[in-house]
């Protein structure tokens, strides 16, 4: 076995809301895991590290922000590359094990070929190692994609959530990825945060090595006290867009005369705001969203895209609060593991309805199994999977004990949670 480090790799780490991604969290939450676990780990962000973070950043910007040489730049950024081989200046590539989390916002295609010369791991946030539009969901058709990515049905097709000139730039991305990231199988293995999304990528990934990771989730050990009355019926929170199952859900609750809160940001904020009965709140701080999720009845995710996890989840069973979950996001497999809620398809007709109405009738309790639900989405038993991942694959012992620690130059200090 050999001694060897990890260096968790992303765009962003930390931050607040859809604006940031729930993914900025799941870095911050795995390095924390990571080292508090003993591992050798030190974290690289493209832009933005989140308050209170301290890891060696890129000096970056969202790509997303900078107009047409923007979208150039994200399809193959050489700021970027400069940057990482900088930080990356070294590190072993055969003992260095890269982590990868989010990278088209700022990293691209000329950073990943900077990673693909370490054994990596590509954290499977979504699709877009693979799809082009990263969710795998056909925007225009409204329905999970069918097509084989990159090839001729995928290349035609009018899919992408901002229409055909993006879509041609995310090809051109996508094009530049493959030619740049081409690596030995054994030096790679992709990480999937449920077994539905290893279900989904797996065969659009063919002879490449997978494995399941769940997104590390800290939860206090205590059960959570009853809710009081809610304000509300429903509660969702996260980006209020179509593939997310937001307008399927307000109309929903507007024809049937039910009331809502919606946290969030995106394009739907004028369809809740003229729905009767609706509430809308720009997104809140982590530590504020169990209060307000313990306001509502019920937690709804009605995904319509293959969502690969769906974080409110695990988040309103930990808050006590029952919840609804799309049998299309990765998060639905702990309704049955751990009950307190249902699960329901958004591709039968009236089905949400239907359930909605069942469900408020006659409220499930909450899981009883917070223990069990504390356990299994634990930092604790994220950050061991990753280590025996490291040694299986790898053959790398990726603990510090008994060797070196870096210092404060080369490796962050981690924050308090």
């Amino acid at each position: 076995m050999r001694s060897g480090r990890i260096v968790l790799l992303s765009d962003y780490i930390g931050g607040e809301g859809p604006g940031s991604g729930g993914a900025g969290h799941a870095v911050l939450d795995s390095y924390r895991a990571l080292a508090a676990a003993g591992a050798d780990v030190r974290a690289i962000a493209g832009f933005g590290a989140g308050a209170g973070t301290d890891v060696t950043g890129l000096g970056g910007s969202d790509l997303r922000t900078g107009g047409a040489g923007g979208m150039v730049r994200a399809v193959y950024n050489p700021g970027a590359r400069a940057a990482l081989s900088k930080a990356m200046a070294g590190a072993d590539t055969d003992t260095t094990l890269v982590i990868v989390h989010q990278w088209t916002r700022y990293l691209s295609p000329a950073a990943l070929a900077v990673a693909s010369r370490f054994p990596t791991m590509i954290y499977m946030h979504d699709y877009f190692w693979a799809c082009p539009n990263g969710v795998y969901y056909d925007f225009r058709e409204r329905r999970p994609c069918d097509r084989r990515p990159m090839h001729a049905r995928c290349l035609a097709a009018n899919c992408d959530r901002q229409g055909r000139v993006q879509k041609i730039g995310r090809v051109a991305r996508q094009a530049v990825r493959q030619a740049t990231t081409s690596v030995d199988r054994t030096r790679r293995l992709f990480l999937h945060v449920s077994e539905r999304a290893q279900r989904i990528a797996a065969p659009l990934l063919p002879d490449q090595r997978h494995a399941v990771v769940y997104t590390p989730l800290p939860l206090a050990s205590d059960s959570p006290p009853p809710a009081p009355a809610p304000t509300y019926d429903v509660g969702y929170f996260g980006r209020l867009e179509h593939d997310k199952g937001v307008a399927l859900l307000a109309e929903t609750l507007g024809a049937t005369g039910r009331s809502g809160l919606f946290v969030g940001q995106g394009s739907l904020e004028p369809l809740i705001a003229a729905t009767p009965g609706l509430t809308h709140r720009a997104w809140q701080p982590r530590d504020g969203i169990a209060a307000a999720m313990r306001s509502c009845a019920l937690v709804v995710l009605p995904s319509l895209w293959d969502e690969t996890w769906g974080l409110i989840v695990p988040e309103a069973m930990a808050a006590g609060v029952p919840v609804l979950v799309s049998a299309r996001a990765g998060s639905a497999e702990l309704v049955r593991r751990f009950g307190g809620g249902q699960v329901f398809d958004p591709g039968q007709p009236d089905a949400l309805a239907a359930r909605l109405a069942q469900i408020l009738d006659a409220p499930p309790a909450p899981t009883r199994l917070h223990e069990a639900l504390r356990t299994f989405v634990s930092p604790e038993r994220h950050a061991t999977r990753l280590l025996h991942l490291g040694e299986f694959h790898f053959g790398l012992d990726l603990r510090r004990t008994g060797r070196r620690v870096s210092g404060p130059a080369d490796r962050p200090t981690i924050p308090p949670t």
